[in-house]
């Protein structure tokens, strides 16, 4: 698989599918919400230009067999039918494991396109990636990202003080 974007991954509402330049638009208009300025603000961009360099180096991680484990895997998230960007789901590496990350547009949120997205991307790079296991990192005050992972299908393992994404607080 090595060299080529992967295909699509297809569920009852959405489609998980590798980003394109085009798509750089979409993306910084969705960094500049405030959910993502509240609790994703390293993935805020001043630019398209700047969101188009970030999907460079995503569309460049396609490539690399090993990722998630090295570096980010990260899929644009649409509605079945439709072409138009709604999110993003991915897998990254962190301290030798791997967790999944995610974004729906304000918009969207609240008819249970998120969990959808993380239950698909993980059950798929588990399989993909032979992954014995994928983490769901969230701020114990991010309520609507904790029920995204319990629906999702993710068991809280532990509630511990620390810093997300430059928020201090208990992460779960």
């Amino acid at each position: 698989m090595s060299g080529c974007p992967p295909a699509p991954i297809v569920s009852a509402s959405l489609t998980l599918r590798a980003f394109v330049p085009g798509d750089a638009p979409k993306v910084h208009a969705m960094s500049l919400e405030s959910g993502m300025r509240e609790w994703l603000p390293d993935q805020v961009y001043e630019s398209e230009q700047q969101a188009l360099d970030v999907l460079e180096y995503l569309i460049d991680g396609y490539r690399e067999p090993g990722v998630p484990f090295s570096a980010p895997f990260v899929l644009g998230v649409h509605l079945n039918g439709s072409q138009e960007l709604i999110g993003h789901a991915g897998l990254s590496p962190l301290a030798g494991e791997v967790e999944v990350g995610y974004s729906i547009e304000d918009a969207r949120q609240g008819r249970g396109y998120a969990s959808e997205a993380v239950r698909v991307m993980t059950e798929w790079g588990m399989r993909r990636f032979e992954l014995p296991q994928i983490l769901g990192i969230v701020a114990t005050d991010n309520a609507a990202s904790c029920r995204v992972l319990q629906n999702a299908g993710f068991v809280l393992l532990t509630e511990l003080p620390g810093c997300l994404h430059s928020r201090a607080g208990l992460v779960r």
